[in-house]
């Protein structure tokens, strides 16, 4: 089997896209993305140097992106997404794929951030036991896991009244920037967590064609926001299972706002709001170690686990 290496280019979104939605169908992990989902991923990865196909004969076999931060702090923590399509696993392609991403996390790192250390990662759904193991054999540990929750949309939801002195009002673009603010500021204790740039905030949330707008809530104290809830929709997952999935992308509280159920009344006033909107279930995925207590919240709420992803680090050596 000859093989040829070479980044990857818009004009490879639907063989990839492709490759993936066979992959998940082996895999099971419940993420079904499309040619859409894929153009803006690209769009946020330096495809000449983050990106990287394999074909086997012309035939895409697997395919691996390097997402950076735009805003490190400490650690510049880059994640390593990629897939090897089911038929070419166990041939030789999956270990030499992380160890080129590693490569290549590690130019563009020194190109922007040379004095500061480097760490990689990938998220690995905990079932996936081939993933695992080739990410161990590299050196990557388990750093982190997170569960996947879900709570159907149903009539038996239960209601939170909104504390006194707060008030919930549906995103606007005009609080958009006060928004990013305070996301920033909320999310500044949580592991892996750092500022996002108004460039990344655009591409990755309030600017992505999948960010819910008419799904998404805003906490006020004295015409401030406090707090937050930022929906997300996926066609491709409905096309595929015939759900209508509401994605909780984002859930936070200002610190000082925290343990007065400003939390709990914006999730609430969503998953209702999702409800009258027509979506069927509502999903999130929250760090099983989070000191806020979130998992707590989302059980209260009425979720349950779905599937557990682990976060596998490692640090690189920039002397190589």
């Amino acid at each position: 089997m000859e093989l040829e290496w070479r980044p990857l280019t818009t004009a490879d979104i639907p063989a990839v896209t492709a490759l993936y939605g066979a992959a998940e169908e082996v895999d099971d992990t419940g993420e079904l993305l499309s040619e859409e989902d894929f153009a803006e991923s690209f769009g946020e990865t330096d495809l000449p140097g983050g990106s990287l196909g394999v074909f086997a004969d012309g035939r895409l076999a697997g395919y691996g992106l390097v997402v950076l931060r735009d805003q490190p702090v400490g650690t510049h923590r880059v994640r390593l997404d990629g897939v090897v399509r089911p038929e070419f696993r166990r041939r030789g392609i999956g270990l030499p794929l992380l160890e080129r991403l590693v490569a290549l996390a590690r130019g563009l790192h020194v190109a922007r951030h040379p004095d500061m250390p480097l760490a990689v990662s990938t998220m690995i759904e905990s079932r996936s036991e081939g993933h695992v193991a080739l990410a161990e054999k590299l050196g990557f540990h388990a750093d982190r896991h997170f569960s996947e929750l879900e709570v159907a949309l149903g009539e038996s939801l239960a209601q939170v009244p909104i504390p006194a002195g707060y008030e919930i009002v549906p995103f606007s673009t005009a609080r958009d920037e006060e928004v990013r603010v305070v996301c920033n500021a909320a999310f500044a204790r949580h592991w892996g967590s750092v500022d996002r740039s108004p460039q990344e905030w655009a591409a990755s949330f309030t600017g992505s064609e999948r960010f819910q707008p008419q799904t998404s809530f805003l906490a006020l104290r004295g015409n401030a926001v406090v707090g937050f809830v930022l929906s997300r929709y996926y066609p491709a997952f409905e096309e595929a299972t015939g759900i209508r999935e509401l994605w909780i992308g984002d859930v936070g509280t200002l610190e000082e706002h925290r343990g007065r159920g400003v939390a709990s009344a914006l999730l609430s006033w969503t998953l209702a709001q999702g409800r009258a909107q027509g979506f069927h279930r509502a999903g999130l995925s929250v760090d099983t170690a989070n000191p806020t207590g979130a998992l707590g919240l989302y059980e209260r709420a009425g979720f349950g686990v779905a599937r557990t992803w682990i976060d596998y680090g490692r640090a690189v050596d920039l002397q190589k």
